[in-house]
């Protein structure tokens, strides 16, 4: 060998050694870098309370259960959710409301049972807001909640998991700068539920006369998230139920509520009127078939939504082609399509979108949003599922997000240039990029 080929080779050998050192370092969190994620990982809220305010302040409940819950037996599993649903509803209903109505929800004072939020839900600008921990969801335009709606409406919402499901969000966050997303899977009785609320009064929406107000520091304009202003009143106007149920053709039963003065109960809460419930996404329904008479067969619509007056004139359906949906959400998509996208993101921190595309080529293009995906089952090859949890989705895709901003800088990238420019070669050139998500 000449001298040139070995000095090349050795400083080839010695460089790979020093990068593959870096990059092993860069691999492992610092104690700095896991205090830090262990801080944003439990940050209360994206903005500050505004100046003056001086009630309770929100605060997420993050101790999940080290061990699975198994002590605690569900009513709901005695009944047939496809001949009972209005009952099935009103009893899954109740067990989220039982002991949060008393503290206002916030869980960690419920004397009932354990409730618990998802971390990582403040980093980005549509993040909690500091009073109740509510995240920005989708803008009302006018007209799609109420025929007397002027006026495009905020929709802000907080969501709550029982100890079963719990347990598995306390698995995928054991280390809070390193979450863990293989085989995600929630055990039967996991319970989530949002409440849903918006800055419509009840001349906007009359539906919602006397319905419960929560003041929250939400945003100026949707189109400026991070921008907030002062407390703004925000009437509570639909709760949105997810139950981990083994009978149900996708392992889950999803179901709607939306207030409603109509209600005899004296107690605001209980004006819950039970709206839709879904147990599959009729994959079989095209917009064909429907024009043809065809209707959804696994979700139930509550036959009274026009005389309520949740359904108006500017609305052909909750969802799409009559499935399963809130008034707040997007009627080109339902409940469990919505729900079937929850995968984590891949090395782009991309997302399945959850509304299917507004101009598919063919039917078969837009049913892929319309399949009976099972518990576990990822949406798209290549992705890890969150067994239809998008708010455990939601927690990843911020994680990353704030770890690419964050990640802790070594001496790699410029020790890999600096290699590069003396060998003129690309290393690993067939090495794909590691997913940012694991990427530490």
């Amino acid at each position: 060998m000449s001298l040139y080929r070995f000095c090349k080779y050795s400083v080839l050998v010695g460089t790979t050694t020093v990068a593959g050192a870096l990059l092993f370092q860069q691999r492992r969190p610092t104690p700095d870098w896991q205090q830090v994620a262990r801080l944003e990982f439990s940050r209360p809220s994206y903005n500050p309370a505004p100046p003056g305010y001086r009630g309770p302040l929100f605060q997420p409940r993050l101790d999940f259960p080290s061990t699975q819950p198994r002590d605690e037996t569900f009513p709901w599993l005695d009944m047939d959710f496809k001949t009972e649903p209005e009952r099935y509803l009103l009893t899954v209903r109740d067990y989220c409301l039982e002991g949060n109505t008393e503290c206002d929800f916030r869980v960690a004072e419920n004397q009932t049972r354990d409730w618990y939020h998802i971390p990582w839900m403040s980093f980005l600008p549509t993040g909690r807001e500091p009073i109740h921990g509510m995240t920005m969801e989708r803008p009302a335009a006018p007209g799609m909640l109420a025929d007397t709606q002027r006026r495009r409406l905020q929709t802000w919402a907080v969501a709550f998991y029982n100890a079963p499901g719990a347990f598995v969000i306390g698995n995928v966050w054991e280390e809070p700068s390193r979450p863990k997303v293989d085989g995600v899977v929630f055990p039967e009785g996991t319970v989530g539920f949002k409440l849903l609320f918006t800055e419509g009064s009840a001349e906007d929406i009359p539906y919602l006369t006397e319905s419960p107000v929560w003041k929250a520091a939400i945003a100026k304009e949707p189109e400026e998230p991070g921008d907030r202003g002062p407390l703004v009143n925000m009437r509570l106007i639909q709760m949105d139920v997810a139950v981990r149920d083994e009978r149900a053709d996708i392992g889950w039963v999803f179901g709607t509520f939306v207030y409603h003065i109509s209600q005899c109960s004296v107690a605001p809460w209980r004006r819950l009127v039970p709206v839709c419930l879904q147990w599959g996404n009729d994959p079989d329904l095209t917009q064909q078939r429907y024009q043809e008479g065809a209707r959804p067969v696994q979700t139930w619509n509550n036959p009274r939504l026009r005389d309520l007056g949740i359904l108006p004139a500017s609305r052909p359906y909750l969802g799409w082609l009559g499935r399963a949906n809130g008034p707040v959400d997007n009627f080109k998509s339902c409940c469990a399509s919505c729900h079937s996208t929850a995968s984590v993101p891949d090395k782009d921190n991309s997302v399945p979108r959850p509304v299917p595309p507004s101009r598919p080529e063919s039917d078969g293009e837009l049913m892929r949003w319309f399949r009976n995906l099972k518990a576990g089952e990822p949406f798209e090859e290549g992705r890890k599922s969150m067994d239809y949890s998008q708010q455990l989705k939601s927690s990843i895709k911020q994680y990353n997000e704030w770890a690419n901003e964050h990640r802790p800088k070594t001496l790699l990238n410029r020790a890999v240039v600096w290699w590069q420019g003396l060998l003129q070669v690309r290393p690993f050139p067939n090495a794909p990029t590691p997913p940012s998500g694991n990427d530490n």
